[in-house]
């Protein structure tokens, strides 16, 4: 790989927010992309519809990792190291996420089982793919990110202002990557860290329900990835600054 390019690793990238931010960055000549999921099938698949794009142009790896899996995210490590070819990781988007909160789901497994299984991704799993990351990407030159795709659902302070005590569950996960995303920046300055939130997007997170489409949506993402943008920690919109 060409030293020049800047490597982006984006978890969850083989469907929805995360798939049409790495199909924005696939565009890109200058970017070293790979596309993350834990199902090497889909990962697969999801590159090489990538590929078939007429404009795409950046050079794109496949890698695959669980991030509830501690096992799998050492061998994810390892795997890039070696695709990086002894070159920086320069950011990694943690985009992987999910949401499960229906009453029925609620009412089926109990809500310590759907605490355990949210956090497990959106906040256990994330922070502990962060840190394992975080070798390689004080490598970079470039000024090393992580750009963690979170919701204004997450601020509290939006929460006690709105009176709005719905998806609790989910709101909880959020405000924890967001206390995640500030520990990190402080713990290494070095790393710009920041949270962003892509708005309600058409995907499978909410049940392909209401919301703009993930191309639009991801946009943010992109943006934050591909620049220095905003402090670290700091929390954002595409309207500006949200509040923790």
């Amino acid at each position: 790989m060409s030293q020049s390019k800047l490597s982006i690793l984006v978890t969850g990238s083989n469907q929805g927010l995360g798939f049409s931010a790495a199909r924005h960055l696939s565009k890109l000549p200058n970017v070293h992309l790979f596309v993350c999921g834990r199902d090497a099938n889909r990962v697969q698949e999801a590159v090489e519809k990538l590929k078939r794009e007429e404009e795409c142009a950046a050079e794109i790896d496949t890698i695959v990792m669980d991030i509830t899996d501690d096992s799998s995210i050492h061998a994810a490590v390892a795997d890039l190291e070696k695709k990086l070819g002894g070159a920086a990781l320069d950011v990694l988007v943690n985009n992987a996420g999910l949401a499960l909160e229906t009453d029925g789901d609620i009412e089926r497994d109990g809500l310590r089982t759907r605490f355990e299984n949210t956090f497990s991704v959106n906040a256990f799993g994330t922070a502990v793919a962060a840190e394992a990351f975080l070798p390689l990407l004080k490598r970079s030159t470039a000024r090393p990110r992580i750009v963690n795709v979170g919701s204004s659902a997450g601020s509290c302070t939006q929460m006690a202002e709105t009176r709005n005590a719905g998806w609790m569950v989910y709101k909880a996960s959020k405000s924890a990557l967001n206390s995640i995303a500030i520990s990190l920046a402080v713990a290494n300055p070095d790393v710009h860290v920041v949270v962003v939130d892509p708005g309600l997007n058409v995907t499978r997170l909410n049940t392909y329900g209401v919301g703009a489409d993930p191309s639009e949506g991801s946009q943010i993402i992109v943006d934050y990835a591909l620049e220095i943008k905003g402090n670290s920690p700091g929390f954002y919109s595409a309207q500006g600054v949200v509040t923790w």
